[in-house]
């Protein structure tokens, strides 16, 4: 039944079902009203319609997302959403009952009603009479004469009165400091706004917040394609045109977006209409290097991230729409990359990457075309937004969101709602944002097959959780799963795998390492040997600042590690550090004792053996190649290209280099027993955009 009254009731609550408004039913004098998300909204106004019909999640989807658009995880979510707004039980349900394996059924009597309540105003006040006039001014001039004497007291006591004005301020200042973390608004729950089958992100809301613009991969398909959604009627529209890599679009004008993209390994700039329908993209100019997040659109024209073909260095360029392009800066070699780029009035912000796993916050001035690093990370920050005038949104893969303050230096954790949250930005204290941001792991053996000439992966010790960090030990594989909650240790025998931790709380786990038979682990750059009786870490070394990849290597320990000189290998002797040799980036195991080695100012890598440094005729560029994305064996070494998706080797004794396709897209590689290779590979998963609203402030 199709309602046509504007105003509903139902149960505890009045609807206005046009705009998706809730208010209670009660005998508050100001009732609080709750505006429904878009879709939740749509979802509500189809259970309205078929109220006392059962509905199966098929005509849900279909109704609500639209054929063939939505998905069972992303209904279960809406769902509970609107559940929850409704202050409805799933177990006793007033509302919405869930049949098993049949659907869903609106329980709750509605009624129409077909003028909207009155809502009453406060009487005005009277009219001032004549006599008020005449003693509103005899007051007046009473206070004009008690002024004039005040006045000479005031000015033997204005010196105290300013010290204990300075005090106050003091005080509040140093009261506001300590109740930082209050200030920032708390998040209950996550709400998604579009929820498509596959992954979406880079989400991006119009000036006048009537359309949504994201990117969408359906599932098994790796190609891009930019979807409009129009808020709130939820219609959605996808663009005929597919990338192999989208960056974050940037508003060009009211109508228009720019972006970069990748298509058949180019890089460029495109221009492209997208209010009221898609129309074809147009390529502007090209690039280098595809970043994802290095762009950023003003007044003066594009900004943007680069690197240099002949250094790998990162550049900063403008380019304004007379089609000039300007060349405006270089950073500093030692880094691996500059990205993350948000410009305002003239001053510009970027994350700098200076290793593998620590970064650095960048002011640079647009007018006097300089940098400057504000703050450093002890983590690899991976984005950036704005949060008000003078606040930053920084966050670290899967943990939880913080502003950053550029007036104080100070941050500000938000509360878990907040975890694993990708591309964040802020609309009136809202986050809008990619959910999850971090995807699950697997661990999967590299298995030749002679008869198509090819790679297959095989499962290792498989489980609905992440699985990370293998290492090979005396005929046994260790490795970290969260499959029991918190990340922790097991060990793997054949079909036997046990684990064999029980760690408390949640631990920060960068790698594996076996060293004089013994289990290390680093944490927060620290390492700890790993007792299996008693389950405990036990320090094995101080926290070595600037520490980035460790490495065995016939039962040496060695390593690379950042400074303010650069970059250094190191090597464990005696329980003391030693420096080996400068401006090594990365370090791996060679053949006999010999190590491989990458330098910042080369693509080639190089052996060294006491001393001596030979150049191999293999190139891995360290700035876009993981510490772990390659693995040596006694017969070669193994490494990553094209963002995983092709396997290299190279031979120790014939010195030839060999490369394959892979099955799927790889994260790192491990060299297990006999040769072995073990790749950690992202399992296919769905994302979704999503809203945080603010819990509301009483």
């Amino acid at each position: 039944m199709q309602h046509t009254a504007d105003y509903l009731t139902f149960g505890q609550w009045r609807y206005l079902r046009t705009i998706g408004q809730l208010q209670p039913l009660s005998a508050s004098a100001d009732p609080e009203v709750l505006t429904l998300e878009p879709r939740l909204h749509k979802l509500l106004n189809f259970f309205l319609d078929h109220k006392d019909l059962v509905v199966s999640r098929e005509q849900i989807l279909s109704g609500v997302w639209g054929e063939g658009l939505g998905s069972d995880e992303s209904l279960t979510r809406a769902i509970a959403a609107l559940r929850r707004a409704l202050q409805d039980s799933r177990v006793e349900p007033t509302y919405i009952a869930t049949l098993s394996k049949k659907g869903y059924c609106w329980l709750a009597p509605v009624t129409e009603i077909d003028v909207p309540p009155e809502i009453e105003s406060p009487q005005n006040a009277a009219n001032p009479t004549p006599a008020d006039l005449l003693s509103t001014q005899k007051a007046i001039e009473n206070w004009h004469h008690t002024k004039q004497n005040k006045l000479k007291r005031i000015r033997y006591i204005w010196f105290s009165t300013l010290i204990l004005l300075l005090f106050s301020l003091s005080f509040a200042l140093l009261l506001s400091k300590m109740n930082e973390k209050a200030t920032l608004p708390r998040y209950l729950q996550v709400t998604p706004l579009s929820a498509l089958d596959g992954k979406e992100q880079s989400p991006l809301l119009s000036n006048d917040h009537s359309l949504l613009l994201f990117q969408h991969q359906f599932p098994d398909d790796v190609s891009w394609r930019w979807v409009a959604q129009q808020l709130p009627s939820m219609q959605s529209q996808h663009d005929e045109q597919s990338y192999q890599l989208l960056s974050q679009p940037h508003w060009l004008n009211t109508e228009h977006i720019i972006f970069r993209a990748q298509q058949q390994q180019k890089c460029a700039f495109w221009r492209q209409k997208v209010k009221h329908g898609f129309s074809a993209a147009v390529p502007l100019f090209s690039c280098h290097q595809f970043s994802a997040s290095g762009q950023a659109v003003t007044a003066d024209g594009l900004y943007w991230l680069d690197l240099d073909p002949a250094t790998g260095q990162t550049q900063l360029w403008l380019w304004q729409e007379d089609s000039s392009q300007r060349l405006l800066m270089q950073f500093p070699a030692q880094w691996r990359g500059v990205s993350h780029l948000i410009v305002r009035d003239k001053k510009a912000y970027a994350l700098a990457q200076t290793g593998y796993s620590y970064s650095s916050l960048l002011e640079l001035d647009l007018t006097d075309l300089d940098w400057r690093v504000i703050t450093e990370f002890d983590f690899a920050a991976n984005q950036l937004a704005w949060w008000g005038e003078h606040d930053l949104l920084v966050n670290k893969s899967a943990q939880q969101l913080q502003v950053w303050s550029l007036r104080t230096g100070n941050s500000r954790v938000f509360g878990e709602m907040t975890f694993n949250l990708a591309e964040s930005s802020v609309w009136k204290q809202s986050l809008l944002a990619v959910y999850p941001a971090q995807a699950v792991t697997d661990i999967g053996q590299l298995q030749w097959q002679e008869h198509n000439s090819q790679f297959v992966t095989l499962p290792f010790a498989e489980s609905n959780r992440s699985e990370f960090l293998l290492q090979a030990h005396h005929g046994q594989y260790y490795f970290i799963s969260d499959r029991s909650g918190l990340p922790q240790i097991w060990r793997s025998q054949g079909e036997n795998t046990q684990q064999i931790s029980q760690f408390k709380t949640q631990l920060s786990i960068q790698q594996l390492l076996w060293f004089n038979d013994k289990l290390l682990l680093l944490v927060d750059r620290q390492l700890f040997e790993f007792s299996e009786t008693s389950s405990k870490l036990i320090p094995f070394t101080e926290k070595l600042a600037g520490s980035e990849h460790f490495v065995v290597c016939d039962n040496t320990l060695y390593w690379t590690s950042k400074d303010q000189k650069g970059w250094a290998l190191n090597r464990l002797e005696q329980g003391k550090n030693k420096e080996l040799l400068r401006d090594v980036v990365n370090v791996g195991c060679g053949p006999g004792q010999s190590l491989v080695l990458q330098q910042q100012d080369s693509l080639y890598v190089r052996q060294w053996l006491q001393g001596q440094t030979i150049t191999l005729p293999i190139q891995i560029n360290w700035r876009n190649t993981d510490a772990s994305a390659w693995a040596s064996t006694d017969t070669g070494l193994y490494w990553l290209s094209a963002n995983g998706t092709v396997l290299n080797y190279y031979g120790w004794v014939n010195r030839q280099q060999q490369q394959w396709p892979l099955p799927e897209h790889a994260q790192a590689l491990v060299s297990g027993l006999d040769g072995t290779l073990f790749v950690q590979q992202f399992r296919a998963q769905d994302t979704d955009i999503v809203w945080l609203h603010p819990e509301p402030v009483e």
